[in-house]
């Protein structure tokens, strides 16, 4: 099993590209959502370690970033996001920032949201649920304030869904060779690196449903481990990892049309 862990699966990737939620809840309920938010407690990342984990990635990464997506949950719940902003930008000058939102409290954003994301090159990915969003608000206030802006073209009406394997039998090499999110949606929590979205907030899922999907030492790095490289950590993300074994990418039916959730299990597994 360890060996078959270190053949590397993906392309690695010249610098990082990692996500990081605000916010663990949301303000909308979607059916099957892949980070668990209707099922998550409200809770905020806090800022201190929030910049703590920023400084040490730019360190590490001398300041560059692939991309890096400020996501949730939604986002902008955070009351302080204009300050996590400039703490992503402060600690990487060079790459894109994104935040990644459904859109629904931009209009209600002041002024200095606006601004700060002028100031810090912050991008505003908007994904688009079939809910009502005042698009045209949304562009012209960005317009205003010269923010770069992208609007999904087509409402997601539509979710991928792969199962969760509570027996974690799967073969986890072949998960993560399948995986979309593997090496394209590493997740930075709490000072530690995931390779994935699922593995940092699988803990939702596992105290919403009394569930006991595990995570190791080993589904993770500490990025405050001494000596840990830049070199390192991209390496590793191109491999799979034991959490993987959760995963039933190989089942038939991907598809869940969106609809409210009602926090029920079977939408997740």
């Amino acid at each position: 099993m360890r060996l078959r862990l270190h053949l590397p699966l993906k392309h690695r990737y010249s610098d990082i590209y990692f996500s990081v939620h605000l916010a663990e809840h949301c303000n909308l309920n979607c059916v099957g959502c892949s980070h668990f938010s209707p099922v998550a407690e409200a809770e905020l990342v806090d800022v201190e370690q929030f910049k703590r984990d920023f400084t040490r990635m730019g360190e590490i990464f001398n300041h560059r970033c692939a991309n890096i997506a400020l996501l949730g949950g939604e986002p902008l719940l955070h009351p302080q996001i204009n300050t996590l902003m400039k703490i992503a930008r402060d600690n990487f000058t060079h790459g894109i920032i994104r935040i990644i939102t459904n859109g629904l409290l931009l209009m209600s954003m002041g002024n200095e949201f606006w601004q700060t994301c002028h100031d810090n090159k912050i991008r505003i990915d908007v994904t688009y649920y079939p809910v009502h969003l005042d698009t045209e608000g949304i562009i012209r206030t960005a317009k205003k304030f010269g923010v770069e802006l992208i609007i999904d073209n087509e409402t997601k009406a539509v979710f991928r869904k792969d199962p969760i394997d509570l027996t974690g039998s799967q073969d986890i090499r072949d998960s993560f060779a399948m995986c979309q999110k593997a090496n394209s949606c590493s997740t930075l929590k709490h000072g530690r690196l995931y390779e994935c979205s699922f593995t940092p907030h699988i803990e939702h899922f596992n105290k919403a449903f009394n569930q006991h999907i595990e995570v190791t030492q080993d589904d993770y790095i500490d990025i405050y481990r001494d000596g840990l490289t830049k070199d390192e950590i991209l390496n590793w993300l191109c491999k799979p990892v034991p959490s993987c074994r959760y995963c039933q990418i190989r089942k038939a039916d991907h598809n869940i049309t969106w609809r409210t959730s009602k926090r029920e299990m079977s939408e997740w597994v």
